[in-house]
C-alpha cells in the first residue's frame, strides 16, 4: 500500500515534517507499505518551513516589533521566481500565540504594528513578491496596527492621533487619507499575497471577533466593542470585507487587502509550490490531521484540504490529531476515520513533550488495524478505491 503523509504541524509540539516523520516510522513497522511524506502547511505555524522544502532559497533576519511592542528579530525566506525576488513570511513569528497565557490586558495591548514596519523593509530591498502566512496569531486589530507600521496616522473621534503601543481598533475612527493613498501606492510596486489559514469574515458569527478573540484573551465587553468597530472599518475602507478569508489573523487579512492585497488560502498558496495533486497519483491511502480537530478545522484548515483533494482523487483519507472535539460530527463527512493520539490522561506539557513517539505509536497501531481487520490488499484498494470505514464496518468496527 503506497500511503501519502501529509500532516499539519502540531502547535507547540511538531513540525509538519517532523509530524509526519514519527507517523512514517510507526507504519514501516508494519510490512508491505510504502510511504511519502510531503510538508505542507495552511498559513498557520510552520508554512515558510514547508515552502523551504520546496524551493531553493535562504533565510534572512529582519529586526521589527512583536504584538507587545519589544523589538524582535524574524527570520523569512528569500527565493527567486524567474528574475523576482520572493520573500516569505509567517505572521505568527511576528504576533503569534505561541501558547502564550492570555487577558483582557493581551486583546488591549497585542497589535500587528511590527508587520508594517517590516513590509516597509522589504519594499526597500527591492522584494518583488512578498508571500504572507497568517495564521496563529495573538491579535484582533483589524490590520489597524500593520497601517501605523507602514507610517499612517488613525485617529479617534475626536481629531487625536492614536498611539501605537496598544491595539488600535478600539478607539479607530479614521486614517490620514492623504498618508493612506501614498502608502497604497508605494505597495503597488510589490505584489502581496496573502495566504489565510481560515476563510473567516471580517465580522459576523463566524468571523475573527465572535469566532477567534475569546481564545486570544477579550473578554464579553471587548467583543461588543471590537465587534462594532469591525463594522466601522468596513464602512471607512468603502470596500466589502465580508469575504472569505478578510477575519483570518484577527482582521489582518482584512487591513492588507485595503491596502491591496490579495487573499487567498495558505494551503493553495503553498500548493502551488508543493504540487500535493502530483503525489496523490500514486497514493492509495492519505493521513493527514493536526494537533486539535473541531469546529474551527471545518473553517478550510489543513486537513479539510487534504481530505478535499484526496476525494477528487477517490482516495481513501485518515485524520490523526492530539484532540478532538467529540461533538462536531461534521467532521466525519471528510474523513474515513478519526484518531487521537493519546495514550493516556496526561497534563499538556507533558502530552506535547510526548507527541512524537504517541505519533509513531498511532501510526502503527493504525497500520495494524488496517491490515489485520480490514484485510485491504494494495491491489484491491489501488484498483477498487475501497472505503476503510466500509471494510471496517461490514466487519462490525467502529472507527
Amino acid at each position: 500500500m503506497n500511503v501519502l503523509i501529509a500532516m499539519d504541524s502540531f502547535k507547540g509540539a511538531l513540525s509538519s515534517e517532523r509530524a509526519g516523520k514519527a507517523l512514517e516510522r510507526g507504519i514501516l513497522r508494519t510490512s508491505g507499505h510504502q510511504t511519502t511524506v510531503c510538508s505542507v502547511a495552511d498559513g498557520g505555524e510552520g508554512s515558510v518551513h514547508a515552502l523551504a522544502a520546496c524551493v531553493k532559497g535562504e533565510y534572512k533576519t529582519w529586526q521589527c516589533r512583536d504584538a507587545f511592542h519589544q523589538r524582535i528579530t524574524v527570520r523569512t525566506l528569500l527565493f527567486k521566481e524567474g528574475e523576482s525576488l520572493c520573500c516569505a513570511v509567517e505572521a505568527a513569528d511576528i504576533f503569534g500565540l505561541h501558547n502564550c497565557e492570555v487577558s483582557s490586558a493581551t486583546a488591549a495591548t497585542a497589535s500587528t504594528y511590527g508587520l508594517g514596519e517590516l513590509l516597509n523593509q522589504l519594499h526597500g530591498h527591492a522584494i518583488h513578491k512578498v508571500l504572507l502566512f497568517l495564521g496563529g496569531t495573538i491579535t484582533t486589530d483589524g490590520g489597524l496596527g500593520v497601517l501605523q507600521g507602514l507610517g499612517i496616522r488613525l485617529y479617534d473621534q475626536m481629531g487625536n492621533v492614536l498611539p501605537d503601543d496598544c491595539n488600535p481598533l478600539f478607539a479607530f475612527d479614521h486614517w490620514d487619507e492623504e498618508a493612506f493613498q501614498t502608502v497604497r501606492k508605494k505597495l503597488g510596486d510589490m505584489k502581496l499575497l496573502v495566504g489565510c489559514d481560515v476563510c473567516a469574515p471580517l465580522y459576523g458569527k463566524e468571523g475573527c471577533v465572535l469566532t477567534y478573540s475569546a481564545q486570544k484573551g477579550a473578554n464579553a465587553m471587548q467583543m461588543h466593542k471590537l465587534e462594532q468597530q469591525l463594522h466601522l472599518l468596513e464602512q471607512r475602507s468603502a470596500r466589502n470585507l465580508m469575504q472569505e478569508g478578510c477575519g483570518a489573523g484577527g482582521g489582518c487579512a482584512a487591513g492588507l487587502h485595503i491596502l491591496g492585497a490579495e487573499l487567498t488560502f495558505g494551503y493553495e498558496l503553498i500548493n502551488r509550490y508543493v504540487r500535493l495533486e502530483q503525489r496523490l497519483h500514486t497514493a492509495d491511502l492519505v493521513i493527514t490531521g493536526e494537533g486539535q480537530m473541531n469546529h474551527q478545522t471545518l473553517q478550510g484548515k489543513l486537513p479539510i484540504r487534504i481530505a478535499q483533494a484526496a476525494k477528487k482523487e477517490g482516495i481513501p483519507v485518515l485524520a490523526v490529531c492530539g484532540q478532538r472535539e467529540v461533538d462536531c460530527i461534521a467532521l466525519t463527512t471528510y474523513f474515513q476515520g478519526i484518531f487521537t493520539i493519546q495514550q493516556g490522561i496526561y497534563p499538556l506539557h507533558e502530552a506535547l513533550a510526548h507527541t512524537e513517539e504517541y505519533l509513531e505509536e498511532t501510526g502503527y497501531q493504525l497500520m495494524r488495524l488496517i491490515t489485520m481487520t480490514a484485510g485491504i490488499s494494495h491491489t484491491v484498494l489501488k484498483n477498487q478505491k475501497v472505503t476503510i470505514a466500509e471494510e471496517l464496518c461490514r466487519k462490525g468496527k467502529t472507527i
